[in-house]
């Protein structure tokens, strides 16, 4: 006897397998005391690379249904972050408050999206950089306010907002590691 399948129904036969295979894996990290993570063993079995489209359009939207839904895991990172004030320390000696207005997401809802961070700069210090005209190059002022060095960059500050919003994105994919969520940083500059 001779099964011919449709495409359609491979690729659901392919999907329910992959679905009860991650399902079973999440089950069993759960039963050994683990939070529920994406291995990069799933990859490495599944032949996915990670943050590729085929990731986000298989691998994620089964990790979001695991955890109640795209809409669930973006309200449960509203309710941890959005409204709150947070210390981040990094490179420069970088000692930063930031405060989160917004988290909201966008792309495509049915295979997730990007959760969105709406967070501005409170306070906070750097290592900053002065322009010395005598010497033609940059004095390193340890400690210097973060509105004042921004304000002293003048029109090049594109460098600098670059590194205060990778630092942050550092912080809240750390912060958020089990959600395993695409995260956008918006930073907003202003005393």
């Amino acid at each position: 006897m001779k099964i011919i399948l449709t495409e359609a129904q491979y690729k659901t036969l392919t999907e329910d397998n992959l679905r009860e295979f991650l399902f079973s894996f999440w089950n069993n990290q759960k039963k050994n005391g683990e939070e529920p993570f994406l291995d990069d063993m799933i990859y490495h079995f599944t032949d996915i690379r990670k943050d590729s489209r085929d990731d986000y359009e298989t691998i994620r939207p089964i990790w979001y249904e695991y955890n109640g839904g795209f809409k669930k895991i973006t309200q449960d990172m509203k309710d941890l972050i959005e409204h709150d004030e947070f210390e981040i320390k990094g490179d420069s000696n970088l000692d930063i408050i930031i405060f989160v207005d917004e988290v909201y997401s966008y792309g495509l809802k049915e295979h997730g999206g990007i959760i969105d961070i709406v967070c501005r700069v409170v306070g906070g210090t750097v290592d900053g950089y002065l322009y010395n005209k005598n010497r033609g190059d940059y004095d390193i002022v340890p400690n210097m306010d973060i509105f004042e060095q921004y304000s002293l960059l003048d029109y090049d500050t594109g460098d600098f907002e670059q590194f205060l919003t990778d630092e942050i994105y550092i912080f809240f994919s750390k912060l958020l590691k089990n959600r395993i969520v695409p995260i956008y940083i918006d930073l907003i500059i202003k005393k």
